[in-house]
């Protein structure tokens, strides 16, 4: 089975680096780390999704469904993350990429700290 932290652990490479490719990547791979993290864990704990329709918002809508604040700021923070990845695979040009790459790391250790704790 494949380790999604190592999407985090390329991504955390890619992060310094000058180029705005490199930047664009690191906050893409920084999402999917996440974002199967999560997937992963609520599937566990027997969620099913449907199929046929976008596993991504359902599994942060799923998150945010959830009565507790914890899940709750999965589902959230999760959903920032990926406006975030969509900003860098999407849009043609990103004002201050630096800030943005900082925010989707903040961001995604607060996820997985909760991650941890729930």
């Amino acid at each position: 089975m494949f380790d999604w932290n190592e999407f985090k652990i390329l991504a955390e490479k890619l992060k310094d680096e000058k180029d705005e490719a490199s930047q664009r990547t690191a906050i893409s791979r920084l999402y999917y780390a996440i974002y199967w993290k999560a997937r992963i864990q609520i599937v566990g704990k027997g969620y099913r999704y449907d199929r046929r329709k976008p596993s991504h918002q359902q599994i942060w809508d799923e998150y945010l469904r959830k009565g507790d604040l914890d899940n709750q700021d999965i589902g959230k923070k999760g959903k920032e993350l990926r406006d975030n990845r969509t900003k860098a695979d999407y849009h043609n040009e990103i004002r201050r990429l630096k800030d943005l790459v900082e925010d989707s790391f903040i961001v995604a250790e607060e996820v997985l700290t909760i991650i941890k704790k729930i």
